[in-house]
């Protein structure tokens, strides 16, 4: 499950703070332990109750660990790392979910089955290839959750989803992603891959 990833994630990086943007059901958000914990959604049940873009218009705080699950289209993701960058402690992460649709029509925007990924994969190969020595790392469970560490690194905040298409994407996402298999924190911390195509 993606929520035992995140809770590994935040143990092992002794995050204190935790921000999820698409709360949903709460499916995910109430399993994380985390000593401050806040939740976005534009469904009325979340902390914050509009959309991620006038939560951080707004927001004042910034968090060790920022996981983003919400609307899942490169357009809108691309916007939202932006803006989670801005508040990201300095040894923050930020987790990504499904990066690794199964299939060509799971990515497709608008959806066309049950089955939907959306092409969040597009923002993030963007700022691999715009940020290829920031540290990245993907399971590959619960189709796909992309980690990502700037460690402090300066980036401009700014980025590009990738042109790329799906065909050379699926060719080249295991290098592209990092995709490993469940592994520590402090195992990848010691084994830092670069990633170029």
């Amino acid at each position: 499950m993606k929520s035992d990833i995140i809770n590994r994630i935040i143990t092992e990086t002794e995050a204190k703070s935790y921000l999820e943007l698409g709360y949903q059901n709460g499916e995910n958000f109430n399993l994380i332990e985390c000593e401050n914990k806040i939740s976005v959604d534009i469904n009325g049940k979340a902390d914050f109750n509009d959309g991620d873009l006038v939560f951080f218009e707004q927001n004042e705080k910034i968090f060790d660990c920022i996981f983003i699950d919400s609307l899942h289209e490169a357009v809108h993701v691309r916007k939202v790392i932006i803006e989670s960058l801005k508040c990201l402690t300095q040894n923050g992460c930020i987790v990504l979910h499904d990066v690794c649709p199964p299939d060509e029509k799971s990515q497709l925007v608008p959806r066309e089955q049950k089955v939907f990924c959306g092409d969040v994969w597009r923002a993030v190969v963007g700022f691999i290839e715009s940020y290829p020595d920031v540290n990245v790392v993907t399971y590959r469970a619960d189709y796909g959750l992309t980690v990502l560490y700037p460690e402090g690194k300066k980036v401009r905040k700014h980025f590009e989803n990738t042109e790329m298409t799906y065909e050379e994407f699926k060719e080249n996402e295991v290098e592209l992603l990092n995709i490993i298999d469940s592994v520590s924190y402090t195992h990848l911390r010691a084994h830092e891959t670069s990633l170029h195509l």
